[in-house]
C-alpha cells in the first residue's frame, strides 16, 4: 500500500505546483486535468496488479475486508482528510471481487474490542491495551484479528486466541521498536 500511497502523493504535489501557477496562466488548466487522469491510471493499474497477485496467491480463499465508508471517516483536520481521500478501499475491493470469493465485514468496534476477551474498551495511540486481561498488542493487529474472527463466525474467546497466536513469537511494535523478548498472550515479555 505504500506504493500506492506514493503515486497519490506525488501527483498531489505536482498539481499544487501547477495550482499555482494556473491562476496566472489559465492555458495551464490542460496539464491539471492531464495529471489527474494519469495518477487515475496509475493508481488503478496498480491496484489492478496488487489484487491479481493477491488471488494468485490465495486461490481459493476468502478475503475480508471491512466495510468502510470514506465520508464517515472525516474530520476537520485537512491533513487526514487528505490521507484518507487518498485511500482507494472500495476499488481494491471492487477489483477484488471479480479475482475472487470478498467478504464485507462491519468495521464497528474492530479496533476497540479485545480480541482475547471481547471487552470494548477505547484505546488511544498505536498499541492496544485490554482493561480486563490485560492484554497488549498493535491495534492494528488486533483488530486483524477481530475480522478474522467476525469472518468465521467466532466470539472472541481467551482459548481460541491462545490457538491463533500459538505460533507467533513476537512482533514489532509501532514505531519500529524491536521487542527484546517474545511477549505472551498477557502482554507480559517471556525470558
Amino acid at each position: 500500500m505504500r506504493r500506492l500511497f506514493h503515486i497519490h502523493r506525488v501527483y498531489e504535489n505536482k498539481r499544487k505546483r501547477l495550482q499555482q501557477k494556473t491562476s496566472k496562466k489559465p492555458s495551464l488548466r490542460k496539464v491539471l486535468v492531464k495529471y489527474s487522469k494519469r495518477e487515475r491510471d496509475r493508481a488503478k493499474d496498480y491496484i489492478h496488479k496488487l489484487t491479481t497477485f493477491i488471488a494468485n496467491e490465495f486461490n481459493g480463499y476468502a478475503h475480508g475486508f471491512e466495510d468502510l465508508r470514506k465520508n464517515r471517516m472525516l474530520n476537520g483536520s485537512r491533513e487526514h482528510n487528505r490521507r484518507i481521500s487518498k485511500s482507494n478501499w472500495r476499488t481494491i475491493i471492487t477489483f477484488m471481487s471479480y479475482k475472487s470469493k470478498v467478504v464485507l465485514l462491519n468495521p464497528r468496534n474492530s479496533t476497540i474490542r479485545c480480541s482475547r476477551c471481547g471487552m470494548v474498551n477505547a484505546s488511544k495511540g498505536a498499541s492496544y491495551e485490554c482493561r480486563k486481561c490485560r492484554l497488549r498488542m498493535d491495534r492494528q493487529l488486533n483488530a486483524a484479528i477481530n475480522l478474522y474472527l467476525q469472518m468465521e463466525g467466532l466470539p472472541p474467546t481467551p482459548r481460541l486466541f491462545e490457538e491463533l497466536m500459538r505460533g507467533w513469537k513476537g512482533f514489532t511494535m509501532t514505531g519500529g521498536r524491536l521487542m527484546k523478548a517474545p511477549m505472551n498472550s498477557r502482554g507480559a515479555q517471556s525470558s
